[in-house]
This record gives C-alpha cells, sequence and structure tokens, in this order.
C-alpha cells in the first residue's frame, strides 16, 4: 500500500508539470499571434495598438487612442488598382508612390514568405509623421500586400485605413484618415 502513495503523487506531479507546461505553450503562441501597429498624427499624437491575421486573408486590428478610447476593425485585402484610385482620393495625388510589378490579384498575400527568389519585389513608399524616424517619408519593399480598414471606436471615432505590407516581413506602412479629418501614418 506504501509503494502506491508515492507512485500516485509522483503521477499528480508530472501531471501538474505538463499542465503547467503546456499552459505556458500556449499562452507563449498566442501572445506571438498578434504584431505592433502604431499611428502618428502630424500635431505628434500617437496610439498605439495590435493587429493579427484572421480568416480569408483578412486581420484584426484594435488601437488604443487618445484619452484611453479603444477603436478596433477588420482589415480586408484589396487590389493594387483598387488601393491606390481610393487612396490618392482620400489624401491626393502623390502622397503615395509604388515602383514594381502589381501581384496583389496572385495567390495568397503571404506567399513570398515562403517564396523563392523569383519572386517578383516591389516597393512603396508614403508619408511618415513619426518625428522620431527623422524621416519625411517610410519605404516598404517585396511582394506587397494592400489592406483597407474601418476602425469603430467605443466613443464614436472612425478612421478609414490604407495598409502596405511586405509578404516577406509582415511589416509594413499606410495612412489613416478621420471622421474629423485628421490624417495619420501608420507603421506596423
Amino acid at each position: 500500500m506504501q509503494m502506491l502513495i508515492p507512485a500516485a503523487r509522483f503521477r499528480s506531479s508530472v501531471a501538474a508539470g505538463m499542465f503547467s507546461a503546456a499552459v505556458l505553450c500556449c499562452s507563449l503562441l498566442l501572445s506571438g499571434c498578434s504584431q505592433s501597429v502604431t499611428l502618428y498624427s502630424v500635431d505628434g499624437e500617437y496610439w498605439q495598438g495590435k493587429w493579427r491575421h484572421a480568416r480569408d486573408e483578412t486581420g484584426l486590428v484594435q488601437i488604443s487612442g487618445a484619452a484611453g478610447e479603444i477603436l478596433r476593425g477588420t482589415f480586408k485585402r484589396v487590389s493594387r488598382q483598387a488601393f491606390f484610385e481610393t487612396y490618392e482620393k482620400t489624401f491626393g495625388t502623390g502622397a503615395i508612390t509604388a515602383d514594381g510589378p502589381d501581384v496583389s490579384s496572385f495567390g495568397n498575400a503571404f506567399g513570398g514568405m515562403l517564396a523563392g527568389s523569383n519572386t517578383l519585389p516591389a516597393d512603396a513608399s508614403g508619408q511618415n509623421f513619426n518625428p522620431a524616424s527623422g524621416r519625411s517619408t517610410q519605404m516598404v519593399s517585396g511582394p506587397l500586400f494592400y489592406w483597407t480598414a474601418n476602425l469603430q471606436g467605443d466613443r464614436k471615432t472612425t478612421l478609414h485605413c490604407f495598409l502596405i505590407g511586405s509578404a516577406y516581413t509582415g511589416h509594413g506602412l499606410g495612412r489613416c484618415k478621420g471622421t474629423t479629418g485628421k490624417d495619420y501614418t501608420i507603421e506596423f
């Protein structure tokens, strides 16, 4: 009988250890799924948040705004042509430039992460309101993906956003315009 008690204790401590390890692994994996995003306005205001991929080449974004307001939204993939037409209508001609082939309508937007050297690269640059960067423009390279998003705040703030990202790195740039007319540049 005394032989069973140590064995039972051993099994329960092993099970507790395995459970703790599983919880730790899941926590690390889930926290690694989101990426940071920062919005900067011309007047120095900045908002920080997170974004992550969702299904069907969309994503979810949550940003903490001024005075603790939380903005949430979904971004969806759009064609390069639709992206630039709408972007230039919103921010003006010359507010963004891009060089390279349009590969946005061919296959998975994130195929470049695993793609070979035959993937056609492109470059895009846009305005930058981040004073710490010391640059008036920001740039992204690689096979590019194009997203638009509408963010809605819990205090009625609304932003319409445009994002261009690199399929190589998952990072990119963008710009948002609020219903009040205030502009923000995005780094993600």
